[in-house]
């Protein structure tokens, strides 16, 4: 499901059980998007909201199916930070500007 993103994006994940509690996620996190877009674009990331439904349709290794919030995958495909709520997005580009890969391209 996320193998098309490996060294071409960063994902922001959002997963949570609650549809309601979904949406409320879902558009906050737009909005940090659409409010930050440039700072986005420039860590290469992309967000993706999944849903318990997906499990059952796509193998999902780098989650828990009962550990629900928020999941940052680097470049490689790997997990990177989680938070059970948005309180990642508050150190969100500290933490990217922190990874070897970002340095390496801020360097350029």
């Amino acid at each position: 499901m996320f193998q098309k993103y490996k060294w071409k994006k960063r994902l922001l994940i959002s997963y949570f059980h609650d549809d309601e509690f979904q949406s409320f996620m879902k558009e906050e996190i737009n909005r940090f998007f659409v409010n930050n877009n440039q700072a986005i674009e420039e860590r290469q990331l992309k967000h993706i909201a999944i849903t318990q439904d997906d499990f059952d349709i796509n193998q999902i290794p780098l989650i828990n199916k009962d550990t629900f919030g928020l999941y940052l995958v680097g470049l490689d495909g790997t997990l990177k930070r989680y938070s059970k709520d948005l309180k990642l997005l508050e150190s969100l580009f500290d933490v990217i500007d922190s990874m070897p890969m970002r340095k390496m391209g801020m360097k350029k």
